[in-house]
Formats: structure tokens, sequence, C-alpha cells
């Protein structure tokens, strides 16, 4: 059972490993903690097992010459050896930290070189060629474990060792230094660092946030206890563990609430496999709720008419009973006789499909859920909660139970959050950071008297619940003095299946708004040939007249929710998807807005020139030997509905 926040301090401050010590002693063989799908089975782990395998990866490192504060970084898709190989870095008193599997090398190098890591872990050979390819400029690298053979049968270099190499390592270590783990795991304290995680970077290079194992266990013992998470409960593991969500829900969790960790066999079987463990614990990035959500609607159009028609009238019931919901009022004695027929014909069969049949607490988080999205969610009878955290302080609010109000990320749960007289929303807890690694420049300006300077704009309403506005710095206004937020209209964009991702512009010299679009290429290309129309590349489909035609509604739909001087007036189709190898999303997928203003700078003229009807795009293509080529599409301007 989760263990409140306040009794936390007293009964459970201990490091991670201790916590798995511990969590072994009780449970041995008899308990689950983990599964993962291979080969399509499903297989599981004890905390025996989780245990013996940090133990013997933990006496490998500290063979190899792994000490206390030393650093170990991971890079790998979501499996059990990626939190083996954190918790045995942790044993020694050694720093873990993530690295996004998709990162390019120059993003990979400047992480390795800033932590000064001395051992990378890596999941497969794309990743060790990653390392090999820089191991040259990487002086503290000792050596590069892997755990995914294929491919690496032939590999000759010294610097790398398999999984089953180290394990057999590590057990010979033990034979000559018998009690030396279990001593490296009673002298770690609390207050020890345990985990470097790196920021986003939205607005400048990643930071590493470093974090202490208290920060880490505070913050999901206090979550536990407040959503309602209880020993048993399923989890599936497959946001990326270098990011603070995955670190609390995924890392952190088990260890304190004894939840099960779920691995998924591939990133494009994630959706079969949630519906086949029925998890009672969901967390989706607003980008898979929206996602989610478009899939339905496409599904439900596509659908025979007497489908099409029920699902259309119970999710007209389901919106209504979110209002009573909202308003906290009881359905009537009819309205319950309807849910229920509901439930038997379409709520229950849909969640038993998106596998959400036995969720207990669903999640979005990492950026704003689109009020739309959260409405349409709720419809369904899925109760899903809107959360607010950061890498520097972990999930800080979040919606209770009873408590959901859409435009609302939740009252402040599990920190003291308050705004500034500039509308800057700050925040003081146990689980805030201790600053950023080798920058004590922007540590100061974050932490400043104990609270944690977010940069984010917000607001508490009468009801004591934090309405997220934006980024400080994103904020915009209009020549006319009309202030407006670009990521609330992109969430709100966001909402349409058609759309993907949208950029919105305007400044102080702009007399409107404007916004870049991108289509989804998937459910647009389904529609496209349901429909007969022919295309060949993204960008020749992201031109089609029809397209645009298409996903005009929706900007309009967007437009009536929208004071009438902030209402989106043109818009273009880009002719390429927003790419985080290029710099313009972050590993998050969030926005850099900078960046991206300034690189499609040209674009954005062109929708603010009333008068132009077209303009060219350009994209740069590097090819795998080098060499570059630049591709030329003629994209058309529109006018809002």
């Amino acid at each position: 059972m989760a263990v409140a926040i306040e009794e936390t301090k007293g009964k459970i401050m201990k490091t991670l490993p201790q916590l798995l010590v511990e969590n072994y002693e009780r449970w041995g063989d008899k308990q689950v903690c983990m599964r993962r799908k291979d080969r399509g089975i499903w297989g599981e782990y004890t905390w025996k097992d989780y245990y013996e395998m940090v133990k013997c990866l933990s006496l490998y490192l500290i063979s190899m010459g792994l000490e206390p504060g030393g650093k170990v970084a991971i890079i790998g898709e979501n499996d059990p050896e990626w939190f083996v190989a954190e918790v045995a870095a942790q044993s020694n008193g050694g720093i873990a930290l993530g690295i996004f599997t998709d990162s390019i090398p120059s993003e990979v190098e400047y992480i390795l070189q800033h932590s000064e890591a001395s051992f990378v872990v890596a999941h497969d050979q794309e990743q060790v060629d990653k390392i090999l390819f820089l191991k040259d400029g990487l002086p503290h690298l000792k050596k590069i474990l892997y755990w995914d053979p294929k491919g690496l049968w032939n590999y000759k270099d010294s610097l790398i060792v398999s999984y089953e190499e180290a394990f057999q390592e590590g057990k010979k270590y033990e034979q000559e230094n018998p009690g030396l783990f279990e001593e490296n795991v009673r002298n770690g304290k609390p207050e020890d660092i345990a985990f470097f995680c790196y920021t986003s970077g939205t607005s400048a290079l990643p930071k590493g946030a470093i974090l202490t194992h208290s920060n880490l266990v505070l913050n999901a013992a206090g979550f536990a206890e407040r959503a309602g998470i209880i020993a048993g409960h399923n989890y599936v593991s497959f946001l990326p563990p270098a990011w603070i969500t995955e670190q609390v829900f995924g890392m952190a969790l088990p260890f304190v609430a004894n939840t099960i960790n779920n691995f998924p066999e591939e990133a494009e079987t994630v959706q079969e496999n949630i519906r086949e463990i029925a998890p009672e614990f969901l967390f989706y990035a607003p980008r898979l709720w929206e996602g989610l959500c478009s899939t339905i609607m496409v599904k439900i159009s596509d659908s025979p008419w007497i489908k099409r028609a029920s699902y259309n009238l119970f999710l007209k019931l389901g919106g209504h009973l979110v209002d009573l919901e909202l308003a906290q009022k009881q359905p009537n004695i009819w309205e319950k006789i309807a849910r229920a027929i509901g439930t038997l014909l379409v709520y229950r069969p849909l969640q038993d499909k998106l596998g959400l049949n036995h969720v207990k607490f669903a999640m979005a988080g990492g950026s704003v859920l689109s009020p739309d999205v959260l409405r349409m969610i709720h419809a369904l009878q899925v109760d899903v909660r809107q959360g607010y955290g950061l890498s520097e302080c972990g999930v800080s609010c979040f919606h209770m139970k009873g408590d959901i109000k859409e435009e609302s990320i939740g009252p402040p749960v599990l920190a003291e959050i308050r705004i500034t007289n500039e509308g800057e929303m700050v925040i003081r807890g146990d689980s805030l950071f201790h600053g950023y690694y080798k920058n004590p420049e922007a540590t100061s300006q974050a932490l400043r008297n104990g609270w944690l300077h977010t940069g984010d704009a917000g607001f508490l309403d009468e009801d004591g619940h934090i309405v997220f506005i934006d980024r400080v710095a994103d904020l915009r206004e209009l020549k006319d003095g009309s202030k407006f937020s670009p990521g609330y209209i992109e969430s709100r964009l966001k909402f349409s299946p058609y759309i993907k991702d949208a950029l919105v512009t305007g400044g102080t010299n702009r007399h409107f708004i404007g916004a870049i679009i991108n289509i989804d290429p998937e459910l647009v290309g389904k529609w496209a040939e349901d429909n007969a129309i022919p295309y060949t590349t993204y960008a020749d489909l992201s031109q089609k007249p029809e397209v645009a035609d298409l996903v005009a509604p929706d900007v309009g739909r967007v437009n009536t929710k929208l004071p009438e001087n902030t209402r989106i007036m043109r818009f273009l189709l880009l002719h390429k998807e927003f790419d985080p190898d290029e710099a313009e999303l972050t590993r998050t997928r969030k926005i850099r807005r900078g960046f991206m203003e300034e690189r499609y700078k040209e674009l954005i003229e062109a929708i603010h020139n009333e008068g132009q009807e077209k303009v060219t795009g350009r994209s740069e293509v590097t090819y795998r030997d080098g060499r570059k080529s630049v591709t030329e599409t003629e994209i058309a301007l529109r006018e809002a509905v």
C-alpha cells in the first residue's frame, strides 16, 4: 500500500537500491515486479530476479572502475535492462542519466561530454554505433555495455561488453569480494544524487537537473498515496526513461508502492500491448491522447451507419454526463439507465479495444491537454486527469477524483505553488531539484529563496486550481495590444483528427494571428485514398486544395472559441513535418518556438502579408554520405473561415 508523503520521510526515506533490497527480502520470488513481451510471450521478473541482475551489474561496474559519484549514461528503449542499469549504478554511489533513443550523435556527444560519463549502457547496435562514432571525443569513457546482441556478434572493440558477459564477471567479482554489494547499498543516503535529468532544451542547450533519491522517492510515494495507486496495479512503461515522468512512475513508483512495470514488445505494438495488460494506471502525453481521439473519430466515420449512430448518440449523452460531473450534480434515474445502456453498447467495448477498461487513474502531462480532448475522453467514461510537472520538481499538481476542470491542470497536490506579480508560477516542496550540473548561473536563475521559478505563466482560480497559460517567454501581444497564448491555440488545433502539429504566429508588429499547420499523414492519407485523391509524397498531399478544404473548418471551429481579436486569420499547410532531428521539436515533442520562428521567417512573413497567395517552402535533405540537397515546394496561403 502506498504511504502518505509525510509518513514517507520517517518510514521509507531510503535510496532506490535500499528499497530494492527491502522488497527482495520481503517478496523474493513471491511477487512479480516486471513483465516484458518478447517474441509474442510475456515473460515475468520477480523482485529476486530484479535484485540479482542489479547486484551482478553493480559489481561488474565496480570491477571496471566505477567510483562513488561516477556517471553511467543509458540510451535505449524501455526494457528491464534500462532500469537495472540505473539502480546498479546507484548501488555503488554512482549517478545515472538517460539519453533519448532518437537523439542524433551531436546531442549524444554533448550530454556525454557535459556529464563526463565513464560508462554508457546502450540498447542495441544502433546505439552502440553512435557511441563508437563519438568515442575519440569522450576521454572519460571506460566501457560500452549492451543488452540486445543482434548485429553485434562480430564487433571486436575492447570497449564493448554484453550484459551476459558483465553478469558473469559480476558473479566472479562477488566471490572475491563477498558482501561488498550489500555494504555499498547500506552506505547510501537519501540525499545522495541519484539521477541527472537533462531538460528538453526548448530555448537553449539541455541542462542536467540534479535529482536525489529523496526527490524521486518522496514524489512517487506522495503521488501513489493521493492517486490511489496500490500494490499489484499494472503500469505500461513506454515513456522515455530519460524523462522525469518515467523516473517517477516507471522507476520509483514500483519501489514504494509495489506496482508492476510492463514493457511492450516494440514501439509499434504499444497500443496492442496496453490492451493485453489492461493497466490500472496509465500515463499518456497529450499528443497520444489527441492521437487516440483522432483514431476513434476516423474509425467511427468509416463504420456502418448503425454503429456510427450509436456512437454519436452515446457520445452526446457522455458529454451531458460530463457537464453534470463538472457542475458536481448527480444524473437522474433516466440518465443513469441511459448510461448503463451506453456502457454495455459503446463505452465498455470501446474501452476494451483501447485497453482502458481497468484503468483506475489515467493521466495526461508534459504539456496542456486540449479541453476538447479531455471532454471527449470523459464522455467515453474514461476518468483521465490532467497534471503538471517538470524535471526540476517532479509531479506537482493534478486533478483529484471528482474535482476535474477542463481548463485547469488541477490543484497543487505535492508542492506549494504561487503566482508572482508577473504571472509566473513558482514552486516549493520536498521534490525540488538541487540545481543544474556544472551550471551555477542557470541554477541561481531557477532557484531563488527556496522557490523554483518555472518560466511558466498561469493563475490560480477561485477553486484553487492552477490554470496553465503558456511559457512566459512565449506569450504574445498583437499590435493593437490584444494578448494571446500560442500554445493554447495550438492545443485546440490539434484536437482535429487531421492536424498533427501547429505553430501559431503573431507579435507586436503583427495585426493578426496566423498558423503553420502540419497535417497528420496517416489520417489525411487515408481520407485522400477514400476520396480517390491521388498523391505521391507528404509535400504533394499537404498542398492538395481538397486537403486545405478539409482542414479549414477545424481552424474555423477553433476560432469560434477565441476572442474576436485573437482568431486565426490566415494559415498554410507546411510541406514537411516538424522534426526533432532538425531541432524544431524537443525530444519530448515540444516546439522550440524561437528556433522555429527564425527558421520559417519567410513563411511567417508571407502569412502576414495579406495580399500574398503563395510562398516557396525550402527543405534541406542530408544524405548518409554527407551530401546535401535542397527541395522547393510551392505552398498556398489560405484565409481562415
